[in-house]
């Protein structure tokens, strides 16, 4: 059963249930039946002048992911990341500014933070990427390896 919530939440006296509050009319499952839920990336909001725009999509079994608008130019100034997280383009591409150089970042590529890694991100483009906070998570194996740097 897949879910399209527009604001996807979960009501907490249903949580271990997979029960969902907002469930667009769709039949609760049974106790033990997983869910699955469709969230709409692109255009979730509206970057402001310089700035990306920043949405939480999704909030789920302890990950969330969080969907961000870049105008050709808007930057993100460099901060830490508070939790190790997955970084994926879904449209444009941007520059992501690393400790040791600078990964053009493009629909393709995953990229890997852990947690505490000061970066930086420039938009070459219009851009939506999404950032997949993983707090209490580990992820192994996932590297740049193949990443073109410049800069």
């Amino acid at each position: 059963m897949v879910h399209q919530p527009s604001q996807p939440t979960t009501d907490s006296s249903a949580r271990g249930t997979g029960e969902h509050s907002d469930t667009a009319g769709a039949a609760a499952p049974h106790q033990g039946d997983g869910v699955s839920i469709l969230v709409e990336l692109l255009d979730r909001s509206e970057p402001r002048k310089g700035h990306p725009s920043a949405t939480t999509v999704l909030e789920e079994d302890g990950v969330r992911v969080v969907a961000f608008e870049f105008r050709a130019g808007d930057a993100l100034k460099e901060h830490a990341a508070p939790h190790p997280a997955l970084v994926q383009v879904v449209r444009g591409r941007v520059d992501f500014e690393l400790p040791d150089g600078t990964v053009e970042l493009v629909p393709g590529r995953l990229l890997h933070l852990t947690e505490g890694l000061r970066h930086a991100v420039d938009a070459l483009e219009p851009t939506t990427l999404t950032v997949t906070l993983l707090p209490g998570h580990h992820v192994q194996g996932v590297h740049t390896d193949g990443a073109h740097s410049h800069g």
